[in-house]
């Protein structure tokens, strides 16, 4: 049983909302500041004392420096320890294990948090729905009944507290949440989608939320890796009124050759926050022109991203590339290319009818098992992928590893790879158990990519409900094949 227990009072200054910016959903923050008037305290009421305890608190604005908050006893000021926040996103937690005598030092008064490095106050949220209870300020027991630490993945994620921001990162939960549906039914895993996809929208459908750096975006798409939950939301709710947004929204991006760019670039996350979300719409509505424009993504980017046995994350107008061997693209590219193959496998009718169209399939399909075979070859002895593919000196990262073994659990599912990929998945999985937390979160994640390649090779880990998602995505398609459930689409 993990315990959870949310402080009571929150005493803070009052900071404003930096101009343009918005903290999501009407939940409430406060700002956590340098000097002495601009301290939160937090306090607790009733504390569970005696043993270790995890001091947490969830970011509520984007941050775009490297951060340090300090944690000291709020009447004696005995220093507890400090958080080092780099890059955060909103709703990406923070923790810091406390022995047991700072526990009770903790309950008896209290903590004070002060900004010790960074430009502006870090906001933090204070106050929402007790279904979220990761998000709050709290404690988290760190002794927990011996289950089995998947099974407490798969209940944390379907609840509020595995919420993201709209994008890219609250896709990856909502596809596993969708995963874990399909093999466990039930209802649960549905119901907690629908429900996160609900906070984004207003009683007319639209979408209400802000892009990556906290801007408010209301009904508009921010960009191409926005489009990702529309798969989602089309599969839970396939009249919503919003859908046709994101299908103008790709059509509006398309260059002369079919292509959809990330602005001046084309980049691997395309292949899975576009093409996946593509062809799910095309199969549902029977729109063959999104089901060829789906697969014009992924061959693009086929074309465009490799060179030789490298994959790169980005191609730019000049010609050059970027981020060489990055976990995360081969996990974008791969996962992109599995699961559209299993969507476009599902529309039938699109590709047994056509021969040209076949042939284009059957091409990507060849692809998935060359770059399976190039990933497998630089599986480290842990199981895991680095951060960088071929330079251990990075480290292994737990969200790249999830989603290349994700995609590799899809190609043996679909039968297209065979029993190298299903051990290297298999791998993956034990690997991976170490890194869930009490409450089932996945640490051992790369931070989000807004610094560039210095902090991707830092060793900067972080605890991230988008990786969660990916373990989940991993943990549902292994259950399909262990079932055998194995479809054959060669």
């Amino acid at each position: 049983m993990v315990s959870y227990i949310g402080v009571t009072q929150v005493k803070a200054g009052g900071s404003k909302v930096p101009e343009g910016k918005r903290i999501p959903i009407g939940w409430t923050a406060v700002a956590i500041g340098e000097t002495a008037a601009e301290r939160v305290r937090l306090l607790w009421s009733n504390v569970v004392t005696g043993q270790p305890a995890w001091l947490r608190l969830t970011v509520a604005l984007d941050v775009r420096e490297e951060v340090r908050v300090e944690a000291r006893s709020a009447m004696t000021g005995l220093c507890i320890g400090e958080w080092d926040i780099r890059y955060a996103s909103v709703f990406q937690p923070y923790q810091l294990l406390l022995c047991a005598e700072h526990v009770e030092l903790l309950a008896s008064e209290g903590i004070e948090l002060q900004l010790i490095q960074g430009s502006s106050p870090l906001w933090i949220f204070t106050e929402g729905p007790a279904e979220a209870p990761l998000l709050f300020p709290h404690l988290l027991l760190t002794k927990v009944e011996p289950e089995d630490p998947w099974q407490r993945m798969s209940a944390s994620l379907a609840s509020l507290s595995s919420l993201q921001p709209f994008g890219w990162l609250e896709g990856c939960v909502l596809d596993g949440l969708l995963d874990l549906e399909r093999v466990y039914g039930g209802g649960k895993y549905q119901g907690t989608a629908k429900e996160h996809l609900d906070l984004f929208f207003d009683a007319n459908g639209s979408l209400h939320y802000e892009n990556p750096r906290s801007v408010p975006v209301d009904g508009r798409i921010y960009g191409i890796e926005g489009t990702l939950p529309f798969a989602a939301l089309a599969q839970l709710e396939p009249n919503h009124p919003a859908i046709e947004s994101a299908i103008q929204y790709w059509l509006s991006e398309t260059s002369q050759d079919g292509t959809i760019m990330d602005g001046s670039m084309l980049s691997a996350e395309g292949s899975y926050t576009i093409a996946y979300p593509m062809a799910v719409l095309a199969k549902l509505y029977k729109r063959e022109d999104l089901a060829l424009l789906a697969i014009q993504q992924l061959e693009s980017r086929k074309q465009r991203l490799n060179y030789g046995t490298d994959l790169y994350l980005r191609h730019h107008e000049d010609g050059s590339h970027s981020f060489p061997n990055w976990s995360r693209a081969y996990g974008w590219y791969m996962l992109g290319l599995a699961r559209t193959l299993r969507v476009i496998h599902e529309y039938d009718a699109l590709y047994r009818e056509s021969p040209a169209i076949r042939i284009r399939i059957n091409e990507l399909k060849e692809e998935l098992i060359r770059i399976a075979e190039v990933i497998v070859g630089y599986q480290s002895e842990q199981g895991l992928w680095y951060v960088y593919v071929d330079d251990p000196q990075t480290g292994v990262e737990t969200s790249g590893s999830a989603a290349i073994a994700a995609a590799l659990a899809i190609g043996v599912q679909l039968g297209i790879l065979g029993d190298a990929s299903l051990t290297a998945c298999k791998r993956v999985r034990r690997a991976l158990t170490p890194y869930l937390t009490e409450d089932g979160f996945l640490h051992g994640v790369s931070q989000n990519n807004k610094a560039d390649e210095e902090l991707q090779r830092s060793g900067y880990r972080v605890l991230s409900q988008m990786g969660t998602g990916l373990a989940a995505q991993l943990d549902a398609a292994l259950f399909i094949i262990g079932e055998h459930l194995v479809q054959d689409i060669s």
